[in-house]
C-alpha cells in the first residue's frame, strides 16, 4: 500500500499536507498519533468512504477487511453461524460454477472456451479461500474465540454489544483478506481470546493496520509504526513497535528542539540587526544596507523556521 502527496482538509482544517508513506504486504502496522490526527479517516479514504483533495493511496486491487468501532449488522434475521461462514462468499461462488458448468453441455465452440476460462478463474478464486478446509477453519476459530453453540444459533440482530463486535471481529480474521484494517479490536475480547488474537494476528498472511488504545496488544503485534503528526500534517512510517517507535520519536524530537534553538538564536541575531539599521541616520548608507540585507536573510529564516511538536505523546492515540 502506498500513499502519495496526500492533501486533506476539512474546512479551515488541514487533516493531511503533501503526506506519503509505505507499507508492504505483510507487514503489521499500528496507526498512531493524537485524537482528530487522521487515523479513523485514513481507513475510511482506504475503503473509498472518504476522497482525498489532491494525491492517492495505492492498494492494488486487494480484498480489504475491516473491523469498525461499531458493528451494524445489514441481515438481522441471519444466524451467528450463516454469518460467520459468508465471510469467505465460498457458496456463491460454488453456485456460480454451477452454472456456467450447466451453460458448457449446450455451448458452441467458442463459448465453450470462454466458459472454460470463466469456471477456472472462479475455481481459482474458490482455491485461494481454502475452500475444502474453510468450514473445518471456522470451527477452529469459533473454539479458539471462545464463541458457545447457543451464540451460533442465535440471530445476529439479537447480538449484545460485545458479542456483536466479538462475532465481527471472528469474521474479519475468517474472511482471509489481503489487508485488515482494525479500529480498537480488543474493546470487547476476554484475556485468553485476547492472547489467541495476538497470535493469529502476528502469524497472518497479509497485511493489518490496527488503530488501538491498547499499548500492550501494539507493542506484541506490530512490527511498524505509523504516526500521523497532527503538527506538521505529515505521515512517517518506523519500524518496530510502539514501545520503539516512543524512544525514536522522543530522539527526534531532542534533535528538532535543538535545530530549533539554534534557528531561535539566529533570528534574534538578525532581528537586532535588521532593528539597528532602521533605527540609524539616513546617511548611514553601509549600515542600511546591511539592515536591508539581514531583513531578506530574517524572513528566510522565519520561512524555515521548525514548528514545535507536542513535547509527550498521548497515550491515548
Amino acid at each position: 500500500m502506498k500513499g502519495k502527496n496526500m492533501y486533506l482538509a476539512f474546512g479551515s482544517e488541514v487533516i493531511y499536507d503533501d503526506a506519503s508513506f509505505l507499507i508492504e504486504d505483510n507487514d503489521k502496522v499500528g496507526v498512531v498519533g493524537v485524537n482528530g490526527a487522521g487515523k479513523t479517516t485514513l481507513f475510511k479514504i482506504i475503503l473509498k468512504e472518504e476522497s482525498l483533495d489532491a494525491g492517492k493511496i495505492t492498494v492494488n486491487n486487494k480484498k480489504i477487511g475491516y473491523l469498525p468501532q461499531e458493528i451494524n449488522f445489514t441481515d438481522k434475521e441471519k444466524n451467528v453461524l450463516d454469518y460467520l461462514y459468508s465471510g469467505r462468499p465460498i457458496e456463491k461462488l460454488e453456485k456460480e460454477l454451477n452454472v456456467v458448468y450447466e451453460k458448457l453441455s449446450n455451448a458452441s465452440e467458442l463459448e465453450q472456451n470462454k466458459l472454460l476460462r470463466q469456471a477456472e478463474k472462479i475455481q481459482s478464486e474458490l482455491d485461494s479461500l481454502n475452500q475444502y478446509t474453510a468450514e473445518d477453519e471456522l470451527l477452529s476459530l469459533i473454539e479458539n474465540m471462545k464463541i458457545d453453540s447457543e451464540l451460533l444459533e442465535m440471530k445476529v440482530g439479537d447480538l449484545s454489544g460485545g458479542q456483536k463486535s466479538k462475532i465481527a471481529f471472528a469474521r474479519l480474521l475468517f474472511s482471509n483478506s489481503d489487508i485488515l484494517l482494525l479500529d480498537e479490536p480488543t474493546n470487547h475480547l476476554d484475556a485468553k481470546t485476547k492472547d489467541f488474537v495476538i497470535n493469529y494476528l502476528k502469524n497472518y498472511h497479509g497485511m493489518v493496520l490496527v488503530i488501538s488504545h491498547d499499548i500492550d496488544f501494539l507493542n506484541e503485534v506490530v512490527t511498524k509504526t505509523m504516526f500521523i503528526n497532527k503538527v506538521t500534517h505529515k505521515i512517517k512510517v518506523y519500524k518496530g513497535n510502539y514501545k520503539e517507535f516512543k524512544r525514536l520519536y522522543a530522539n527526534e524530537m531532542i534533535e528538532k528542539e535543538l535545530r530549533i534553538k539554534e534557528q531561535e538564536r539566529e533570528i534574534k541575531k538578525l532581528e537586532e540587526v535588521v532593528k539597528r539599521a532602521e533605527g540609524a541616520s539616513r546617511t548611514n548608507h553601509n549600515l542600511k544596507r546591511l539592515g536591508q540585507s539581514r531583513k531578506k536573510m530574517l524572513e528566510k529564516k522565519l520561512d524555515e523556521l521548525e514548528v514545535r511538536e507536542f513535547s509527550k505523546i498521548n497515550l491515548t492515540i
